[in-house]
């Protein structure tokens, strides 16, 4: 992979760190599926200190990996309507 590859992750994990930075849970559920919900966050949140790894040990194609699981898990709790937040176009 290229430079154009590693730009791409770096945004992609800009873009993933301001989601959770901003992701407020939706309407109280019960406490099982808060605590569910907050497991995928925080597969999220693994998945993104994975790609920063990766990204900086020069594996570019895991570290885009990794930052697309964790874009697809936030995906996945907000298509539910389990939490919100908005995706911020960087760069």
């Amino acid at each position: 992979m290229n430079d154009e590859a590693r730009a791409l992750t770096e945004k992609y994990i800009s873009a993933v760190e301001l989601a959770l930075g901003e992701l407020t849970p939706a309407e109280s559920r019960s406490e099982a599926t808060d605590l569910k919900i907050e497991s995928v966050i925080d597969a999220a949140n693994r998945y993104l200190t994975d790609a920063k790894y990766y990204l900086n040990t020069g594996k570019k194609a895991t570290a885009l990996a990794s930052v697309s699981y964790a874009e697809g898990l936030l995906d996945a709790l907000k298509f539910m309507g389990f939490v919100t937040f908005e995706w911020k176009r960087i760069g």
